[in-house]
């Protein structure tokens, strides 16, 4: 009789015991299904939000995250080569997602971020306040060192773009990803920006004709 109870309460504290170990398992399990579900896009940006995102992101990483030029042309073109700056973008294989084409695991990261602050994970100011996080966090060192003193030229700008893409995005073919995004800043980015074709209508600078007197440039 002994024996037969003490199986039960055994078999009783085994139960409960996995039972209380897969609750966590369970609740981010939901979390996990809750995240990746929602209907992802594949399909390419139209020109107009091209642009939109184009404008967003350029402006949040000059002004919230205080990056130079160079830096700034040095995300786009990993960005653009890994998203194409759709916020919705996901990879074939189902494994990379957003503007970053983040991880599973970061990606879940996002998701708690996002939830947390009361953002919208699947647009385009979510997930640079969340790009932003993790260059505040786990990837600070990163932004320290090479983005935020970048020096302010197109080779500033390649050296940050080499720096980003190896330490942050981290692609699989990382030597052919190099040219490309290289290609990208030389070649559209760097010239967009140095050009002055990346600000948004408020930084448009002013036509010196229009200039008063008191603000005008003397020669």
């Amino acid at each position: 009789m002994k024996r037969k109870m003490l199986r039960a309460a055994a078999s009783f504290l085994l139960a409960f015991t996995l039972l209380i170990c897969a609750l966590p398992l369970s609740a981010h399990a939901v979390c996990l299904r809750e995240f990746l579900d929602p209907e992802l896009e594949r399909e390419s940006l139209s020109d107009e939000q091209r642009e939109e995102n184009l404008l967003i992101i350029t402006d949040f990483l000059r002004t919230e995250m205080q990056l130079p030029d160079s830096a700034v042309a040095a995300i786009l073109a990993n960005m653009d080569r890994e998203s194409s700056l759709n916020p919705r973008a996901i990879d074939e294989s189902g494994n990379f997602f957003g503007l970053c084409q983040w991880s599973r695991t970061r990606w879940l990261n996002c998701f708690h971020f996002c939830r947390e602050n009361g953002l919208d994970r699947f647009s385009v100011e979510g997930q640079l306040a969340f790009l932003q996080y993790e260059l505040s966090g786990e990837y600070e060192w990163v932004y320290t060192q090479f983005l935020v003193n970048a020096e302010d030229c197109e080779d500033g700008a390649q050296d940050a773009q080499y720096a980003f893409c190896l330490h942050f995005e981290a692609p699989l073919d990382m030597e052919w990803e190099q040219v490309i995004r290289s290609k990208l800043v030389a070649e559209v980015y760097w010239p967009m920006i140095s050009e002055g074709e990346l600000m948004c209508e408020e930084e448009t600078p002013a036509d010196p004709e229009s200039l008063t007197p008191a603000h005008a440039s003397v020669n």
